[in-house]
């Protein structure tokens, strides 16, 4: 499949292999599933086996058969099978951002969307029985600063009034909570979790393959072309005819519908996992196991997981790239917020590219007649991107979808990317070291 990402592109020349992951040494198993080699009609294909195109899938197979899907390596392969399992229900923008993007009536439906994507993602887990220690232990976000302790109020005070069961910690709380007193405040949701990425993945798979989905791993798609009232898609040993397509690449998107490519900002986001923690140590760190996503200029986020590992996930490299997976800084940052992990030992290190829009929407695209596209989650892929699975399959069925949707409109200058992501990353750490020296005074 080529790719306008060559950093993504040499995985997938390099054969596709897994990164070795934590989530991988621990998933639960999966058959590979088979590569296409021969032609083959679709009422409906899905480009892209992670959560949003497996969830289209699950959620169409209740009402249509001949459902495809097809990846260019095998489900879970992309950042669904590398992020850090963290389950938030809320979103990264502040309530007056979110009110200008979604303006009157499409700002409740959008905050209906995020309200329900955790609960979607748990129904699923109950209904097909998916074996990804999911746990609804509530998530974390901390932060520092006056700006931050703003924004965490304003999301506090809107959740309450909606309903949600959200609650605002001082900093002697959140200290308690998660285990050191380096942030100002933090607000504590009920409705997210933790789950084992990979498992929950391949779960979907399942899932769908028991709905009688066919699903063709190791088959990359390297052309599309219109075809009558649908489309004829090639891969490189078989072709697929189908009535209704859907791309579902996310931070993997490369050139296969022109200019879809531009659409987002792949930025790598890189994990280190230690050794199990010793006892003592474990219980000094986030008792409750909430997943901790901090709101800064440059967030972190990590948790404790079944094993007691300590999983801490940051920024790639500068530019955005993954480059060498070199995850010292991680392992600094870590042990800066938790000195008891500085004689730990670490055991993996891997990163996955997430989709970052400009604007800070998850994208719903209409790329041409029965023609869809789902992406951009930035940095909440677990719950809006199989949220958005179920948006694809109401368009497909004709459905009004909950996510407005909107022609494909390419980033202004995509192609200086790179220069724009270290930009971003090096202004949030000069805004997070004023924000450190003024605490400090």
């Amino acid at each position: 499949m080529p790719n306008s990402n060559p950093e993504t592109q040499n995985e997938i020349e390099s054969g596709a292999s897994w990164p070795d992951s934590l989530w991988r040494a621990t998933a639960e198993p999966l058959d590979a599933m088979p590569g296409l080699d021969s032609e083959i009609y679709a009422d409906v294909l899905v480009v892209g086996a992670g959560y949003t195109g497996l969830s289209a899938a699950l959620h169409l197979s209740e009402s249509i058969n001949d459902i495809v899907v097809i990846d260019s390596a095998q489900p879970g392969w992309g950042c669904s099978g590398r992020n850090g399992g963290q389950i938030n229900a809320g979103w990264k923008t502040s309530v007056p951002q979110l009110r200008q993007l979604y303006p009157g009536q499409s700002f409740e439906r959008f905050i209906e969307t995020i309200d329900q994507s955790a609960n979607l993602v748990f129904d699923l887990i109950d209904q097909y029985d998916i074996q990804c220690e999911a746990k609804r232990v509530g998530s974390i976000v901390p932060t520092r600063g006056h700006q931050g302790i703003q924004y965490l109020g304003e999301w506090q005070k809107f959740w309450q009034q909606y309903g949600a069961p959200v609650e605002l910690l001082d900093a002697d709380a959140t200290a308690k909570a998660i285990g050191h007193a380096q942030y100002d405040a933090s607000m504590l949701d009920y409705r997210g979790g933790t789950l084992q990425p990979l498992s929950y993945t391949r779960g979907l798979a399942r899932a769908c393959l028991q709905q009688g989905v066919a699903i063709y791993g190791d088959t990359a798609a390297t052309a599309v072309h219109k075809h009558g009232e649908g489309w004829l898609v090639e891969t490189p040993r078989g072709r697929i005819k189908c009535r209704r397509l859907v791309m579902a690449t996310n931070g993997y998107t490369d050139k296969l519908w022109p200019g879809l490519a531009q659409t987002i900002i792949p930025v790598a986001s890189m994990l280190t996992a230690s050794k199990p923690l010793p006892v003592e140590i474990a219980r000094q760190i986030i008792p409750n196991r909430y997943p901790v996503a901090e709101y800064l200029g440059v967030s972190s986020y990590y948790r404790i997981d079944e094993q007691n590992r300590m999983v801490f996930g940051w920024r790639g490299t500068l530019s955005g790239a993954i480059g060498s997976l070199d995850t010292q800084h991680l392992r600094n940052r870590a042990v800066q917020l938790f000195p008891q992990l500085k004689d730990i030992a670490w055991e993996y290190d891997w990163a996955g590219y997430v989709g970052i829009t400009s604007h800070q929407r998850p994208m719903l695209l209409c790329l041409g007649e029965n023609a869809y596209a789902g992406l951009g989650y930035n940095g909440r892929g677990i719950t809006m991107a199989t949220m958005m699975g179920k948006q694809l399959a109401r368009l497909v069925c004709h459905k009004e979808p909950t996510i407005p949707l909107e022609p494909l409109q390419p980033v202004r200058f995509h192609r200086f990317h790179r220069a724009g992501v270290a930009a971003r990353i090096i202004y949030g750490h000069m805004k997070d070291c004023f924000t450190r020296r003024a605490r400090l005074r």
